[in-house]
């Protein structure tokens, strides 16, 4: 397959964490490389765009109140550590000209395909979870991967509205990639558009599915012990997996969702047991947030696991 090198539109104004910007992919060397998809494939014309696809500008223009600067401690490390001591740049967005959207999850899916054969780990912000399809497809230039899905729905959907690569098909399409051979669903709950018949097709498939309730009674260890103990790990993140009380900024508000430290123990879990190789965010919503509370929850998530990932490596250097 030909993979060729990424160009993107940089930030019209700063950059996401106060990073250093490539936008001609040409001239990235990094550990690390956050860049925006900001559109998923509508359903119907008139939601289209919708407000998940200002995200990756929102996230950038809360940077000041994401991370200080490069050299601000994360104190919940037992070693002190700080991003300064990583190579992370702002990839800069996808191009959208405005009417085809197809070349849009090209771009896309290229993006990290040519990411991940260079050994730099491709963290990605929609856009709406239609993006989670592109993405996963750009992973092939790996094996055996465990898909990590955190989300309020199960995303089983074979189509909608005549659409295959909808925010409602991430996992189904999955599934049917030969690089992804686990699917972990975590933080499953309430109303969604799965019908019986997707959840009875995930099962079959093999998808361990972690409802949300379960993870509120038993905690998240259940989850960590049902996680292959060593292997590749690639978390999809739709933020409405959150509880709105810490994720209020996405659109399918449901309540009972996971907690801060939920998450945060999942992502610690990933990084002792096996690689992380990338992350997708996606459906944040700015204009639902309150005082960029889903803002600052949602790019410190982001940094997080990059640095869980990356401070590994510097570990064995050192």
């Amino acid at each position: 397959m030909t993979i060729t090198i990424p160009k993107t539109n940089p930030p019209a104004e700063n950059s996401f964490a106060h990073l250093p910007v490539i936008s001609d992919w040409q001239d990235l060397h990094a550990e690390a490389v956050i860049f925006g998809v900001p559109h998923g494939k509508p359903y119907l014309a008139h939601l289209f765009p919708n407000n998940q696809s200002t995200a990756p500008a929102a996230l950038r223009a809360a940077s000041p109140r994401i991370l200080i600067d490069g050299q601000a401690l994360d104190a919940d490390f037992q070693h002190a550590m700080c991003l300064d001591e990583f190579a992370i740049v702002d990839g800069g967005d996808i191009p959208f000209d405005g009417c085809d959207i197809q070349r849009h999850y090209a771009a896309a899916e290229n993006a990290v395909r040519f990411a991940i054969q260079r050994g730099i780990m491709p963290i990605s912000i929609g856009g709406d979870d239609g993006v989670t399809n592109p993405v996963i497809r750009g992973l092939d230039a790996l094996s055996d991967i465990t898909l990590i899905q955190i989300d309020a729905h199960l995303d089983w959907r074979d189509e909608r509205y005549g659409i295959y690569d909808g925010y409602s098909s991430p996992m189904r399409r999955a599934a049917e990639q030969d690089h992804i051979t686990a699917i972990h669903q975590i933080g499953i709950r309430s109303f969604g558009s799965a019908q019986k018949s997707e959840i009875d097709m995930a099962r079959k498939w093999g998808a361990q599915i972690h409802l949300a309730k379960d993870i509120h009674r038993h905690g998240m260890a259940p989850v960590i012990a049902a996680l292959p103990s060593s292997g590749k790990f690639f978390v999809t993140l739709d933020v409405d997996g959150l509880d709105p009380s810490v994720m209020p900024g996405t659109v399918a508000l449901a309540p009972g969702g996971l907690f801060w430290w939920h998450v945060i123990e999942l992502f610690e879990a990933l990084a002792e047991k096996g690689q992380i190789v990338g992350l997708n965010l996606v459906e944040l919503a700015p204009k639902n947030d309150l005082n960029q509370l889903s803002m600052i929850g949602a790019g410190r998530l982001m940094l997080k696991l990059i640095m869980l990932q990356l401070m590994k490596s510097k570990d064995r250097v050192e």
